[in-house]
Order: structure tokens, then C-alpha cells, then sequence
């Protein structure tokens, strides 16, 4: 039994590892995209990109406290 909730722990975390780095690569993408000529197409991709970047934000929270969860399950 320890070893299927360990195995889950290590899925959770590579989890929470992808959407830190997504967070990084579309933010910084998104930022970019507003460091050079202002069109409205820039700056409407800039935009939606920054809303993705806050709903992973979100989600890598929660992904965060569920792994603290299983971790203090584990625990017990």
C-alpha cells in the first residue's frame, strides 16, 4: 500500500514540475510578446497568454496542497 501512495507522490510531483515550467515558458512568452511592437494582435495574444499563466498558477497551487495532502497521509 505504501508503495502505490509513493507512486502516486512521484506522479503528483512530476505533475506540479510540468506546470511550474508551463508557467514559466508561457509567461515569459507572453511578456515577450509585449516587449516589441504594440499591435492588437500582439497584445490580444499577450493577454490571453497571461490568463492561461494565471489559471496554472491555480492549478499548480492546488496541485501543490493535494501533494501536501498525500504527503501527510503517508505520514499516518
Amino acid at each position: 500500500m505504501a508503495d502505490k501512495e509513493a507512486e502516486r507522490i512521484k506522479l503528483q510531483t512530476e505533475i506540479l514540475r510540468f506546470v511550474v515550467l508551463a508557467v514559466f515558458a508561457i509567461g515569459g512568452g507572453s511578456l515577450g510578446l509585449l516587449l516589441g511592437e504594440r499591435t492588437v494582435f500582439r497584445v490580444s495574444l499577450a493577454v490571453s497568454g497571461l490568463c492561461v499563466t494565471l489559471g496554472l498558477l491555480v492549478v499548480g497551487w492546488r496541485q501543490g496542497r493535494r501533494l501536501e495532502q498525500l504527503i501527510e497521509h503517508l505520514k499516518e
